[in-house]
């Protein structure tokens, strides 16, 4: 089915994303928020409050409705663009994958990717929702997990360790931006591990 040494470029796709994701971090802060670069599940007060208490009758309405942000509110966003960087790395992939393997059904392969590229925000939003992880700890999952479905399809144990290394890193033991440093490094030195190692049938194998 796979063909391990195919896996460089996704890695190495991977990592240059993450280093561009950490130097549009290091952007001043007010040209990313005049961009929209911060990304999070969360709502926001309006410019007087929600909870006016007034006249109206209207507190308790909107005492519950404060009470609906702050619960969402607790869900940190994203100090790095996870969701734009991972959706053009599986563009990337796709590209790469589509020139490697000319795929006899392209309407599939087409619908795989689709499918893909629909998944990241929808992981993402769930596991806002549902688990309330932060932003970061999110994207860095849903990379990891795409690392394992690589390594699934072309049965790569190393693939598999670096995808366990690359969670570890990035959600456990380094802030968001020295983390995504480091993972990136990992992944390029498994692409250039991939690449040196020999190939075991001959200088015909993919």
């Amino acid at each position: 089915m796979g063909s391990s040494r195919r896996s460089w470029f996704p890695l190495a796709a991977l990592g240059f994303a993450l280093i561009v994701m950490v130097a549009v971090q290091l952007v001043p802060a007010d040209v990313r928020v005049a961009q929209g670069y911060q990304q999070g599940y969360q709502l926001s007060p309006g410019p007087h409050g929600l909870g006016t208490g007034g006249v109206g009758g209207t507190g308790r309405a909107d005492n519950e409705l404060s009470g609906v942000a702050i619960g969402v509110d607790v869900v940190p966003p994203a100090t790095l663009g996870w969701l734009a960087g991972l959706a053009c790395v599986v563009l990337a992939v796709a590209a790469w994958y589509w020139r490697q393997l000319r795929p006899p059904r392209p309407g599939r392969f087409l619908l795989g990717t689709l499918g893909a590229l629909a998944a990241v925000p929808l992981l993402d939003l769930v596991g806002a929702l549902e688990l309330r992880l932060p932003g970061d700890v999110r994207g860095a999952l849903v990379a990891a997990l795409g690392l394992l479905v690589l390594a699934a399809y072309e049965r790569s144990w190393l693939l598999a360790a670096v995808a366990g290394v690359f969670a570890l890193v990035t959600t456990v033991f380094l802030p968001p931006v020295p983390g995504a440093l480091a993972a990136a490094g990992l992944l390029f030195a498994a692409a250039f591990a991939v690449l040196l190692r020999p190939r075991p049938d001959g200088p015909a194998a993919a």
